[in-house]
């Protein structure tokens, strides 16, 4: 679970998705969509989106 402190601004979880979506892209190229480190990156991304859709 990723906990965020209240005083997050909206563009600090934009740089965030923006840079964990790069990693994923890299890694998926890397090591394949369905790699293990792919996965987790993807799943920890969709967890930013979802701070960031309700912030």
């Amino acid at each position: 679970m990723i906990l965020m402190p209240n005083n997050v601004e909206k563009s600090d979880l934009t740089k965030i998705i923006s840079s964990l979506r790069q990693e994923m892209i890299q890694t998926g190229l890397k090591e394949g969509l369905t790699s293990k480190n792919t996965v987790e990156i993807s799943q920890k991304l969709d967890k930013y989106i979802a701070l960031y859709q309700v912030s």
